[in-house]
């Protein structure tokens, strides 16, 4: 039995995400970095703490009041637990506290179920529901399960775990929304400046929020953490959302991929990607969304938009300026490196778009009149026969004086496949676009022209930017 006992005491993680953030914020509140690191007496004070919290409510008459954090919380995370009961209103603070201890004690062993733990295989303490597993079936509700079963087997440190896990969350909005990762070495600092952000937003006075918040916020939040992490990224980050109460129950996860969350990573860690990042980020922008939320949104449900949107932005600024802008060629590294490590793109095959783009460059570069190169944007549009564009200019190419050691073909197979019967020959034609303009700029290629021709360019320039944002 005494084993047993110490198995109470004992956290261990499991396949639960939200018991994993809840075992690193009890981590966290023990001051320890790992929950490998609790002891059972380390353990004991967190739950000690989060109950001390819990305690701090019950001579606070409600929610908006000083003090009255975990109550208001409550309602989205433990509707009608001890803390929150519907006759709390003719209840004595004592009597309060007297059910919230009782609530987050350990249960009397000669009570625990004869059933495994359902997160971690051990012994449990005692059947669980709703009130203490987020998103959980009512205890009052159980014509689903076995005879006998009053709800879910859990052992005591994985129920601590879950009554810890809004620590590890943003609690804003009725909505918790907490990083996870099965990164561990990840997982644990950012659990940890979840915890601090937490326990310092319980202890201030509490604000009333006006409207509604900035679009993409969270999605946000995880940008920014994987762009100050400083280390390698090993594994995908998760973006969960939730909400417990009796009038919403949500559970939302989204997941930004391992590749674009270690890129996001480079672009603060890279000196050779730090100097476009602001760019990169301009182009994302809407009316409705700031760029690096817009960016946020994209690095989770469309990593090809950023690539897309990025070559509309710069086509915008030609309409806007009038010249190709010189910021392209500090974009570049990030532009390429993105194609490669986020969209999968092999490197032999931007290397062919890149030549192709410099043969592109030579041809309309010899033409300082923007007819030629608007010509080309506009073969690129949707709708736009780039093929027939090709085989055109194939001609030019041939009757044309080339640069020396290029070849006589301006489109070859493989750069055909590429563009035309490639999976990603959409994607392909944008890094096109990109490739000619940095290639021109390098060149030092600027439209020269009468004020019609050079609105003509302009207004190809904007339909393309306007079909990017669509």
């Amino acid at each position: 039995m005494t084993d047993v006992l110490d198995q109470q005491h004992q956290v261990l993680l499991t396949p639960s995400p939200l018991q994993r953030v809840g075992a690193f914020a009890l981590a966290s509140l023990a001051r320890v970095s790992h929950p490998d690191q609790l002891t059972a007496d380390s353990f004991t004070a967190a739950v000690a703490t989060m109950t001390r919290h819990l305690l701090a409510t019950a001579d606070v008459a409600k929610a908006a009041d000083l003090g009255g954090f975990w109550l208001g919380a409550s309602y989205m995370l433990w509707p009608n637990s001890k803390i929150n009961p519907t006759a709390r209103g003719k209840q004595s603070p004592a009597q309060r506290r007297e059910l919230i201890t009782e609530w987050r004690a350990l249960p009397d062993p000669a009570v625990w179920p004869a059933a495994p733990c359902a997160y971690c295989d051990r012994p449990a303490c005692k059947w669980f529901g709703k009130v203490d597993i987020p998103l959980g079936v009512s205890v009052e509700h159980r014509n689903t399960t076995a005879p006998g079963h009053e709800g879910t087997p859990l052992c005591y440190p994985c129920v601590a775990s879950l009554w810890a896990f809004p620590y590890g969350a943003s609690l804003s909005g009725g909505r918790a929304a907490a990083i996870h990762s099965w990164d561990d070495a990840f997982l644990a600092p950012m659990t940890r400046l979840a915890v601090k952000r937490t326990l310092a937003k319980a202890q201030a006075p509490p604000v009333k929020t006006k409207g509604d918040p900035p679009w993409y916020a969270r999605e946000l939040a995880v940008l920014e953490a994987v762009r100050s992490y400083d280390q390698r990224i090993h594994c995908g980050v998760e973006l969960i959302v939730l909400s417990n109460s009796n009038k919403e129950q949500l559970l939302r996860v989204q997941e930004m991929g391992q590749p674009i969350a270690e890129w996001l990573r480079s672009t603060t860690a890279r000196t050779d990607r730090r100097a476009g990042y602001r760019t990169l980020v301009a182009a994302q922008a809407s009316k409705d969304a700031s760029g690096e939320a817009f960016l946020a949104k994209r690095a989770f449900d469309d990593p090809a938009a950023v690539l897309h949107r990025t070559t509309a932005y710069l086509l915008g600024r030609v309409s806007a300026k009038r010249v190709l802008p010189a910021e392209v060629s500090g974009l570049a590294p990030l532009v390429y490196s993105y194609c490669i490590e986020v969209l999968n793109m092999d490197e032999k095959d931007v290397a062919r778009i890149k030549d192709l783009a410099a043969r592109l460059a030579a041809l309309l570069g010899q033409d300082s009149r923007p007819g030629p190169f608007g010509g080309f944007m506009r073969a690129n549009a949707k709708g736009g026969d780039l093929y027939g564009w090709f085989r055109s200019q194939s001609v030019q190419w041939l009757l044309k004086t080339r640069p020396a050691g290029m070849p006589r073909t301006l489109l070859p197979v493989e750069e055909y496949r590429l563009l035309f019967d490639d999976e990603r020959a959409w994607s392909h034609r944008r890094l096109l676009v990109f490739a000619v303009m940095e290639a021109l700029v390098e060149a030092g290629w600027q439209p020269k022209g009468s004020a019609e021709e050079i609105e003509d360019i302009a207004d190809v320039a904007e339909s393309l930017a306007d079909e990017e944002t669509n």
